[in-house]
């Protein structure tokens, strides 16, 4: 992901972030340009910006940076929605993921045998 957009230049916790939560740049550019709320952060300068887009309720933190003429996006972040997991977290519970389908599969097919050897 490129570090600016427009008049906009994302932190490099905001570019993980972003990843991780499927956000665009222009999603982050119509949050601050055109949100449906904002209001400051308790660190000075900063301000949270709030708008739904297509469901989606986004949250952008950032900072006005005059001598640049451009704003510095500090997060960003869906509410509602949980960041995935990392890829190294999904491969170690697959092999639990798939013992447990197994396991209900097993346990689906006994009761469909009791009850067929009830009738």
């Amino acid at each position: 992901m490129e570090r600016t957009y427009k008049e906009l230049i994302f932190s490099n916790h905001a570019r993980n972030r972003m990843f991780e939560r499927t956000i665009t740049p222009h999603a982050v550019w119509q949050v601050v340009h055109n949100p449906d709320h904002s209001r400051p952060e308790s660190k000075p300068n900063t301000t949270r910006f709030i708008r739904t887009l297509n469901d989606r309720k986004y949250h952008v933190v950032a900072t006005y940076l005059p001598d640049q003429k451009k704003t510095l996006i500090v997060s960003a972040w869906v509410r509602g929605e949980e960041d995935k997991a990392p890829v190294i977290w999904q491969l170690l519970v697959l092999p639990f993921q798939l013992f447990w389908q197994v396991v209900r599969w097993l346990m689906g097919k006994q009761k469909r045998r009791k009850s067929h050897s009830r009738k």
